[in-house]
């Protein structure tokens, strides 16, 4: 073994204990001796990416494939690379490349399917897809990719059985549990588990502002316009923010706000709020477990496409009513359930949000203790080309906690 073959596997190990300076100091070293180390431009490229250079990484990972092209994991690791720099075509290229190679390795196939997805190929990305699947049956993330792609299709049908393979191998997922539910069109419960809003959540963390955006979602705009007609400039109110998420209602409720308060079940969503530096204390909780440990605490409570993942809304809305003071005000969104479509209180819709008829969320604010309800129709959102009509809440307490006359 000749000693840039010694310092080679010194490297790699120095490189997977994470001692990232000593590994790259040696890959540098043998490339002074042998430019075209294929194995060594590879690891570099690799290094490079994770310390933050994704172009850096893209040209030596094509030095890399130039130097031998028949290493598919220099491929596959060249396709990840172009990804993050945003050039989607090339790494469909490179993907393909490694699919080639090596067509019985699944995750060549898998991120060839993630990366048809973007390409807008979603026929292809399913078929590359299934191939993971064929090869690897418990390969945990094509599952969900297969049939969240499925699913955005159309084909809730075939997004139904991948949720039920997927099932059997991991049998108390709680995105497959619920997920499963929804497209299938039986076994919907009365809200969603907190495992899945947690996860799902905790998973869209890094991206969801940007996804948002993309969809022009209008809910926290909403909410804070309709509250700050109804409350003139006062900055006097304690406000919760029910389902926070990542702070987007906190930056326009904040000067409605003495007191601003966020809580939401994702860990990593609050910590995204956190960092806007908004909320004088936020909490990582179930909404209802939170509110009903603050009786009488707040002015307002706020809650922008929270309680779309609740089928019921009993719960949720006597947990506000009872964590409001008197004369408070509950403002919240809601999805809009066709009044053609059903006869149904509210619905679990293929997405896996429910929505909800109008009549059956007058009643429920009514029941849960709050009078003056005022409900508008809203597009909250554009998913497909399409609107997602939702309604707008306003309504204020008018009994004590129990409905046991006018508070």
């Amino acid at each position: 073994m000749s000693v840039e073959d010694r310092l080679l596997r010194h490297a790699i190990e120095a490189h997977k204990a994470g001692r990232l300076i000593e590994a790259e100091a040696a890959y540098r070293r043998i490339l002074r001796k042998r430019p075209a180390d294929a194995d060594a431009l590879n690891f570099l490229g690799m290094l490079t990416c994770q310390t933050g250079s994704a172009a850096a990484a893209a040209g030596l990972l094509r030095k890399s494939v130039d130097a031998d092209p028949t290493n598919a994991h220099a491929w596959l690791n060249l396709g990840n690379v172009l990804v993050a720099t945003g050039d989607a075509h090339e790494a469909r290229a490179a993907f393909v490349k490694a699919t080639e190679l090596a067509p019985q390795l699944p995750m060549a196939w898998f991120n060839l399917g993630v990366c048809l997805g973007r390409c807008s190929l979603p026929r292809e990305a399913a078929a590359a897809l299934h191939r993971a699947l064929k090869l690897e049956p418990g390969y945990i993330p094509a599952y969900e990719s297969l049939a969240l792609l499925l699913n955005r299709l159309g084909s809730h049908a075939e997004a139904a059985e991948v949720y039920r393979d997927w099932l059997a191998q991991e049998p108390h997922n709680p995105i497959a549990k619920h997920m499963l539910a929804a497209t299938a069109g039986q076994g919907a419960p009365v809200r969603a588990d907190d495992g899945f809003v947690r996860q799902t959540f905790d998973n869209f963390a890094s991206s969801f502002d940007e996804n948002l955006k993309a969809l022009d979602y209008r809910a926290p705009q909403w909410v804070a316009e309709r509250l700050a007609r109804e409350v003139a400039s006062h900055a006097s109110m304690e406000v919760l923010d029910a389902g926070c998420g990542t702070g987007l209602c906190g930056v326009l409720l904040k000067p409605l706000a003495r007191r601003l308060v966020g809580v939401d079940l994702s860990s990593g969503m609050v910590d995204k709020a956190r960092a806007r530096e908004l909320y004088d204390e936020l909490a990582v909780q179930e909404l209802c477990e939170f509110m009903r440990s603050r009786p009488g605490t707040f002015d307002v409570v706020v809650s922008a496409d929270t309680l779309c993942y609740f089928g019921a809304l009993e719960e949720p809305l006597a947990a506000a009513r009872g964590c409001l003071r008197k004369g408070g005000i509950l403002t919240v969104t809601l999805e809009r359930l066709d009044p053609g479509a059903s006869g149904d209180p509210y619905r679990l819709e293929t997405h896996g949000r429910y929505s909800h008829a109008e009549a059956y969320v007058r009643s429920a604010v009514a029941q849960a203790g709050f009078g003056e309800i005022q409900l508008e129709e809203r597009v909250l959102r554009s998913e497909r080309g399409q609107n997602v009509l939702g309604h707008l809440v306003l309504a204020r307490v008018s009994q004590l906690p129990g409905g046991s006359g006018q508070a």
